[in-house]
């Protein structure tokens, strides 16, 4: 994800320092959008999403926590078979890559912005454990509504004129 913003970014800041002029083109000329830090900072993700000393063990204790947490959903549960399997993706990606870029580039999106995520996780799940989604009376009937695919309509004759 940081490559790809690194890549995209300086033809745009070369294109609008060209255009401002040459006492712009010298604020950005120090600026090394290869580093990771200094591109999130430049990006904005710093300032939105909060700056954690280690976000890698914040980020692993915390789908620890939401590990734990989701014990008290039942196992039959569908939001917790597919939460708990989203976390252990994300373990095991945090495992098996040493460096938090690495991770960055392979979950597509920055530590702060899965922590973040995580931290919404943990305040759902308490909610999840009162509204109790799966219980469905025996008497509740799905309402089906008539589907029409696109494919019949898109290839359908023309009408007669």
């Amino acid at each position: 994800m940081l490559r790809r913003a690194a890549s995209l970014l300086p033809s745009s800041l070369r294109a609008l320092s060209q255009a401002a002029g040459p006492s712009m083109q010298r604020g950005y000329a120090d600026l090394n959008l290869s580093d990771p830090q200094i591109l999130k900072k430049f990006m904005g993700v710093e300032e939105h999403l909060g700056v954690y000393a280690d976000s890698r063990s914040t980020l692993s204790g915390m789908l620890n926590e939401l590990l734990e947490s989701l014990k008290q959903l039942p196992d039959s549960s569908d939001y917790r078979r597919a939460v708990e399997a989203t976390v252990q993706y994300r373990l095991k990606v945090l495992e098996q890559n040493d460096s938090n870029l690495a991770v960055e580039e392979v979950l597509d999106a920055h530590m702060e912005e899965l922590i973040l995520e995580t931290k919404e996780e943990l305040g759902l799940v308490p909610l999840m454990t009162t509204w109790k989604p799966w219980t469905v009376p025996e008497d509740y009937e799905v309402p089906v509504v008539d589907y029409t695919s696109a494919d019949a309509i898109l290839n359908a004759p023309p009408a007669p004129k």
